[in-house]
């Protein structure tokens, strides 16, 4: 009598198990079977993007957006993709300008009238901390066990996937029947960057990023950086402008920026000092008395130079003095 083929659990806390049959290598020709898990996102904080996404745990560590295209849009023939977005990385400055884009579209949908906000100086902050200088791997590599989210276009294009997933799930849950699971990237092996020595070896190569590339992500850095400091000083100005709790306003003089100025400014607040402590001079009985002995001194002084010009006068009286003095 054969014997029943095992079936194996096509859902698991929720996720809908996917097992998928990685192509062999030269160095472990055996097959080896990989469980992806997904459900549709449901994120704890409110996400315009979750309604059409789908959550996607352990997936396989060469995992490309280009694999998970190819998955739902080809393998399992369901809805199409947007984007992807994988763990511990958004996509740098295309996905954070991606994501401010469909948020302020749908902003606008919502209130066409609603004019946009100037984005504040820690927003830009924040997007400044996201920028990163061009990666020297033409491929990134995960974590095992690590997650994804896969954006489509509509929510009816991940509603498609989802089932189309849960299909495949149910084919491919039994043993036996290797046939039926999803080969994992076949068909899109010429359209990956190689593993292996061949990946290393191209490190080499990209070890220093194209020159426009590292100039436009610098560039731009900079533009970013240049509008935190503007915004921050325009947010500092509103809020020195803001009344106080007793309704007053405190007025200040804001800073010069040029070292020129800094020194004509030094300049001013010592001429400023000594101006005021020029009445200050005869304040206490000591000065005053100090400034009497010093013009008795200097009569007394004078009065000695007279008395040696009358003597010398004296001196020279009746001689006859030489034609020329």
């Amino acid at each position: 009598m054969p014997k029943k083929s095992k079936l194996l659990a096509t859902e698991i806390s929720g996720y809908t198990v996917l097992p998928l049959r990685l192509p062999p290598l030269p160095s472990f020709p055996d097959p080896v079977t990989h469980y992806l898990y997904l459900r549709p996102h449901d994120p704890r904080i409110p996400d315009p993007d979750a309604a059409r996404s789908l959550f996607l745990v352990n997936i396989p560590i060469d995992t490309t957006e280009t694999h998970l295209r190819h998955l739902f849009t080809s393998q399992l023939s369901a809805g199409r993709v947007e984007k992807v977005q994988f763990e511990g990385a958004l996509g740098g400055l295309t996905k954070l300008a991606t994501t401010t884009t469909l948020q302020d579209g749908h902003s606008q949908n919502k209130n066409k009238k609603r004019k946009r906000q100037a984005p504040t100086a820690i927003e830009l902050q924040t997007q400044l901390e996201t920028f990163s200088l061009p990666s020297t791997w033409d491929r990134e590599l995960h974590a095992s066990g690590s997650h994804a989210i896969v954006t489509f276009v509509d929510k009816s294009a991940m509603e498609a996937s989802y089932k189309a997933a849960k299909n495949a799930s149910k084919a491919g849950s039994s043993k036996n029947e290797e046939t039926t699971k999803i080969i994992w990237g076949e068909g899109i092996e010429h359209r990956l960057p190689a593993l292996g020595a061949t990946r290393y070896r191209t490190h080499l190569k990209l070890i220093y990023p194209p020159t426009d590339e590292l100039l436009a992500t610098v560039n731009e850095y900079m533009a970013t950086f240049t509008e935190v400091e503007a915004t921050r000083a325009a947010e500092e100005a509103r809020r020195l402008q803001e009344p106080d709790e007793d309704g007053f306003v405190t007025v200040t003089r804001g800073p010069r920026l040029t070292d020129i100025a800094r020194e004509e400014e030094v300049r001013e607040l010592v001429e400023k000092q000594k101006r005021r402590e020029e009445g200050l001079g005869d304040f206490y009985r000591f000065q005053m008395r100090e400034k009497r002995k010093e013009r008795q001194n200097e009569l007394l002084r004078r009065f000695d130079e007279d008395k040696r010009k009358i003597a010398e006068l004296k001196r020279r009286k009746g001689r006859i003095m030489p034609e020329g003095v």
